[in-house]
């Protein structure tokens, strides 16, 4: 399971080849049933987890119960509570295993000691953040200025992995519409 983080690191991270092996010692693997949770609102964020196979998913359940996905990862690619994890405070956001899933995981106090020894994990860390600033800049421009329509229209042609793997329910929860109102879009398509 290794394998698939070095990987990771090497096709992105080349100046620093020789930091990998030293990075990758301090990940654990785990494996997950689909529908395990790993991380409960209200509870601390203590790991950010690198996907060998299968997804996750951030999500928020608000007053009526009602599920919003706020991210969806698939394999080779990380996901955490970020908020929670930086600051190591509650957590208001759930993590779940959308699929049966491999994963390569780092503890918080090992995640600091690798961005204090080595330049690939500092590195690493910035184009974290940067990403994850683009992707919820994103989520955040399509929720304001693109109607549901659009916004599965957009994940259709960019995004299509995620409208092949989840589920009806998933997908409607990441629009942030309800089932049938995906079912309504998907049938005058």
């Amino acid at each position: 399971m290794k394998a698939s983080l070095e990987q990771f690191f090497a096709n992105r991270f080349t100046d620093a080849d020789n930091e990998i092996p030293e990075v990758v010692q301090y990940f654990k693997p785990l494996k997950v049933a689909k529908d395990e949770l790993l991380l409960e609102s209200g509870m601390v964020c203590h790991s950010l987890y690198f996907i060998v196979s299968g997804s996750l998913k951030t999500s928020f359940i608000d007053a009526k119960g009602q599920e919003t996905i706020r991210h969806v990862s698939f394999e080779n690619q990380f996901l955490s509570s970020l908020h929670s994890f930086i600051k190591q405070t509650a957590s208001t956001e759930f993590i779940y295993a959308i699929e049966a899933s491999e994963l390569q995981f780092i503890s918080y106090n090992d995640f600091q000691k690798l961005i204090s020894r080595t330049t690939l994990f500092r590195d690493f860390y910035i184009k974290m953040l940067e990403t994850t600033y683009l992707n919820n800049h994103w989520r955040i421009e399509t929720f304001l200025r693109l109607s549901a329509k659009e916004r599965y229209e957009y994940l259709l042609t960019h995004k299509k992995e995620m409208v092949q793997r989840l589920s009806n329910k998933n997908l409607a929860s990441y629009l942030g519409i309800t089932q049938e109102s995906l079912s309504r879009i998907k049938a005058k398509k």
